[in-house]
């Protein structure tokens, strides 16, 4: 029983405080304090935002709604807003209080309903729950007139006062004696008009909480509201609606939540959020004059209904043309741009289907893309492989046998899994010299791999074919035999991938996952999701079993191991094997409470992301074996590159997010490389060297 209290006590704590910062799209917990802090400059709207919080909290429990959007905030950060407002406005009485659980349920109902209806077109709610129940509380309270307003927030220099004395007081009025520029004083007041406190204390406080969460995020508020001021001071001649009526922070939450939440940081996305705080005042003017008749404020609505179009529309284009929708949140505009960035440069080229060579061993390039014999036109984007010695010559001599040929009748793979489609078999092998212009392909495979992409393997040999119509395999399944059926001089291999199924289809541009390329000099390069090139020696990657079985993880499986530390005291360390709903696989650290995601694709592992404790040995995990070749080569090096934010902090840290949107000068490497093993048929022992560099620019 004290268990389920502490644990319902935490989670109404984690509930609370993530609250806070959703208005600001943040889930950062320092950032939540300080706006806490900010909403009680007014004590009784802090309490009340407070309570309501607590109430929202409960009633969407006992509803049952979905825990995750209970804990992260997003169905009860309205009513905060609720609370907030109706404790600066009304004296706490019985009343009030009965209103004010009310009314937090009602923004919890509402939250969900906008959930629901706005989360089939993947749009956010914001704060539209909040603005429609204040407006049915406003007019419910005028027509019964239940609550007494409280006059003692008038007198905002007691409020002070009993807050924290004649210091506060005093350095309160030390910021007005400093003469600010209008700008900067409506700036501060916007920020803390955010959350109902229209002064310029809980504006420093929310501004100082703000530069800690996010600099992009700081920086697009001041370059949103710098924006809004300034055009409606050009447009109206004055800018007193903004410090009086509660709606200049509209270009500080559109110009953040356009420029750098839901939308990747960019030189573009700037430009957007600026754009957007324009149509935005044009909005605000012209809605002010509906709204002024109904007696209601405007709150942040104009911001809300911008940024809704603007991301649908955004939604559905056909291209992003540098505006790039954020698909998954992290809620902090740094670690979205520099995820994105790290994710375009290391996957950008990465196919959906991995195809390998269509063979074992290494294979001589005699035609590639673009080749000068066969490969134009609709057919260019194909491969033509031999096998040869070391003087380039591809059969042994007198070289008049098709068996003189190294490559005939050598086994061919399947590149990749998925169903044979169609097999052409029956067609005579040429002599050396001739071809059969009639069966222009000779013997053929076609394997569909998945929809609209298929591999063709042509002049195979005759019945050598080792599969039948219909059957699935697997990738390095035998298909058949090399032949020098169809047109072929020679025996080669011919390899082509198109998106339809049939013999004559045309060629289309895919790479090869990952393949060896073999130079003059016989030093061996890794390729990854490339192209042959003609006149090159490539091969498909040989699995290690050591190192594959070292890097097979299980899911459900569980490791402990002794870990010494200081003072040499020992630490047990557990790790889970797991895989979440989207058949991610991670690893998670009991000891943490640490995630880090990976992939093993048999070829290569690597880790994708990490969550948690950048101190635990799962984070050096993550780090030191970032990008692992799954098949021992001694020569080869492989390179990848490192999150920025899992290996900078500080200054450099700090200046980096200012002008990350337009250049990255913080630039991480990962290498690793085979040291040393102790057999290379039957390896039991073997040390890969990994060494991460941090890089300025180009120096390390």
């Amino acid at each position: 029983m004290n268990r389920t209290i502490k644990n319902i006590v935490n989670e109404l704590g984690n509930s609370v405080i993530n609250s806070y910062s959703q208005m600001f799209f943040s889930d950062n917990r320092i950032f939540a304090y300080f706006i806490i802090a900010a909403t009680f400059i007014n004590p009784g709207a802090g309490f009340s935002g407070l309570l309501s919080l607590m109430f929202a909290y409960l009633f969407a429990k006992w509803i049952s709604f979905d825990k995750a959007l209970i804990t992260s905030g997003t169905l009860i950060f309205n009513s905060l807003m609720i609370g907030l407002i109706m404790g600066m406005q009304f004296k706490f009485d019985i009343s009030f209080f009965i209103l004010l659980l009310i009314f937090s349920a009602l923004t919890v109902m509402l939250s969900k309903a906008y959930y629901i209806v706005l989360s089939k077109y993947s749009l956010p709610f914001l704060s539209l729950p909040f603005i429609s129940a204040f407006w049915i509380f406003l007019f419910c309270n005028r027509s019964f007139e239940i609550l007494e307003i409280d006059k003692s927030n008038l007198y905002f220099y007691n409020e002070l006062y009993s807050l924290g004395g004649n210091k506060l007081v005093g350095f309160y009025e030390f910021l007005n004696n400093l003469q600010l520029s209008i700008f900067i004083e409506s700036y501060f007041k916007s920020l803390g008009a955010i959350y109902l406190q229209h002064n310029i204390i809980a504006g420093i406080l929310i501004a100082i909480g703000l530069l800690y969460y996010s600099r992009i995020a700081f920086t697009l508020s001041v370059i949103g509201y710098a924006t809004g001021f300034f055009f409606s001071n050009y447009v109206l001649g004055n800018v007193n609606y903004l410090t009086y009526g509660y709606i200049g922070f509209n270009y500080i939450l559109a110009a953040i939540s356009l420029g750098g939440f839901y939308i990747i940081p960019s030189k573009k996305s700037y430009l957007l959020a600026a754009c957007s705080c324009i149509i935005i005042v044009i909005i605000q003017v012209s809605m002010m004059k509906l709204f002024s008749l109904l007696q209601v404020p405007l709150f942040s609505l104009p911001s809300a209904i911008f940024i809704l179009i603007c991301l649908l529309t955004l939604k559905n284009r056909a291209i992003s043309n540098g505006l790039d929708m954020v698909l998954y949140q992290t809620f902090s505009p740094e670690k979205n741009l520099y995820r994105f960035k790290n994710n375009t440069e290391r996957y950008s080229k990465n196919t959906f289907v991995l195809i390998n060579p269509p063979f074992f061993g290494d294979w001589y390039v005699s035609q590639g893309h673009h080749g000068s014999i066969t490969h134009k036109g609709d057919y260019s984007h194909a491969w033509d492989f031999v096998i040869t010695d070391d003087t380039r010559k591809t059969f042994k001599l007198p070289g008049k046998n098709l068996t003189d040929f190294y490559c005939y009748n050598v086994p061919v793979v399947s590149p990749a899994a998925g169903y044979v489609y169609q097999i052409i078999d029956g067609i005579d092998d040429n002599e050396i010299g001739e071809v059969d212009l009639n069966n222009n392909w000779g013997n053929t495979i076609i394997i569909k791999h998945s929809e609209f992409l298929f591999s063709k393997i042509s002049h195979l040999k005759k019945e050598s074919f080792k599969v039948y119509e219909g059957q699935y395999v697997y990738a390095g399944t035998v298909l058949a035999t090399c032949g020098n059926s169809g047109r072929s001089p020679e025996p080669h291999l011919h390899f082509q991938l198109q998106s339809t199924p049939y013999i004559g289809s045309k060629t289309i541009q895919y790479p090869l996952s990952y393949f060896i390329t073999k130079q003059i000099s016989g030093k061996q390069i890794f390729n990854s999701f490339d192209y042959p090139k003609e006149n090159s020696v490539v091969s498909g990657i040989q699995i290690t079993p050591l190192l594959s079985k070292a890097f097979y993880f299980t899911p459900g499986k569980t490791i402990s191991f002794e870990v010494k530390i200081e003072n040499e005291k020992t630490e047990i360390i557990r790790w889970e094997f797991l895989t979440d709903s989207l058949n991610q696989t991670y690893i998670y650290c009991h000891n943490t409470n640490s995630i880090a995601y990976y992939v093993n694709n048999y070829t290569l592992f690597y880790f994708t992301n990490f969550i948690g404790d950048k101190d635990s040995l799962l984070h050096h995990f993550f780090i030191g074996a970032h990008k692992i070749l799954l098949g021992y080569y001694a020569d080869i090096e492989v390179s990848d590159i490192l999150p920025i934010e899992h290996l900078y902090s500080g200054v450099s840290k700090f200046l980096q997010d200012f002008i990350a949107p337009f250049k990255l000068y913080l630039k991480p490497t990962f290498k690793a490389k085979f040291e040393s093993i102790d057999d290379l048929h039957y390896p039991k022992n073997m040390v890969i060297k990994t060494e991460a560099q941090i890089k300025f620019n180009s120096r390390i």
